[in-house]
């Protein structure tokens, strides 16, 4: 099989690889899609892992199974996870699935940008038929997933008013599903006209200061991070759903924290529960996130998949093996 293996940062080289083969209770799967997300061109996120294959927003058709797994079949059409939790140890416990240590050390092997992955038997379980669903779609369950822990993490409920602060792939996905759970009102912060203008498309509202109960950032933008926070009603949530860079000062006044009792959580990838309810509203039609595929592209085209997520050039990339 042929894997696209990014070497550094930029740059990207095709490779000819055995194909997997299953072991007891694994699946192999050849990969239908696999979406870019933000973290496969953030340099600090990725210069760990180099060099690798990235991708984990994969949706798959079943090739083989082994000894041992009799819930799905060759054939089958699956979304498909990356990490599984236990479910037992104390981060389980405390609702910080994502931060186990087995979800942390299971992964797709090789990852998403290949012809086909083998999927180990602690992953079998989360593998979601996808059914009728367009793969694409299938794609934006894990990042939709991703999006829903966050605003549970900031207790976002109906009647709140949130403010959205970046209107890429993950902020529209936010404001569509703040939208679902019936927010009383969705505002956005977004600098550039065509992105807000997709932003208002989809429910939002330019922000001009209002006090807001949730504020969800998918930007690590210091500026962008004081201003969300100055922008926080009393009792207030900040959500941190971009990662930082080591060492950045965030903006936020400690004072303000206090006497405003505001809240500052982030949110970190997405367990087995946000996986499912990411796919009954993809599933169920309550969103549709087609409209925000710009770009669809071949293994071989995968640098440039990465090159314009990393641009801004696109709302989303997708990569068709």
């Amino acid at each position: 099989m042929r894997v696209a293996r990014s070497t550094t940062t930029r740059d990207v080289v095709l490779e000819d690889l055995a194909d997997p083969s299953p072991g007891p209770g694994e699946v192999v799967c050849r990969v239908l899609a696999c979406g870019v997300c933000g973290s496969d061109v953030s340099d600090g996120y990725v210069s760990r892992k180099l060099p690798a294959v990235l991708g984990h927003e994969v949706v798959g058709e079943v090739l083989a199974t082994g000894a041992g797994v009799d819930t799905v079949a060759v054939g089958d059409r699956v979304v498909v996870h990356h990490h599984a939790p236990c479910g037992d140890c104390r981060r389980c416990r405390r609702g910080h699935e994502t931060l186990c240590d087995r979800f942390r050390t299971t992964a797709l092997d090789p990852g998403g940008f290949a012809e086909q992955v083998r999927v180990e038997a602690a992953l079998v379980p989360e593998l979601l038929a996808l059914g009728a669903l367009d793969p694409l779609a299938g794609t934006f369950v894990e990042p939709l997933g991703c999006v829903l822990r966050a605003l549970d993490r900031a207790r976002l409920t109906a009647g709140d008013e949130l403010l959205v602060v970046g209107a890429g792939s993950n902020g529209l996905l936010a404001v569509a599903a703040a939208r679902a759970r019936g927010v009383q009102r969705v505002w956005i912060r977004e600098p550039r006209d065509d992105r807000r203008r997709l932003a208002e498309a989809w429910g939002a509202v330019a922000h001009t200061d209002e006090p807001v109960d949730v504020a969800f950032l998918t930007t690590a933008s210091e500026a962008a991070i004081a201003g969300a926070a100055a922008a926080l009603g009393a009792g207030g949530v900040l959500c941190l759903y971009a990662t930082t860079k080591a060492g950045a000062a965030l903006g936020v006044d400690g004072e303000q924290l206090f006497l405003r009792e505001l809240t500052v959580c982030s949110s970190w990838s997405a367990g087995p529960r946000d996986m499912r309810a990411a796919y009954d509203l993809i599933a169920g039609g309550v969103i549709d996130p087609l409209a925000l595929v710009t770009h669809c592209v071949g293994l071989d085209d995968t640098a440039r998949a990465l090159d314009l997520q990393r641009r801004g050039e696109a709302i989303k990339v997708v990569v068709v093996p």
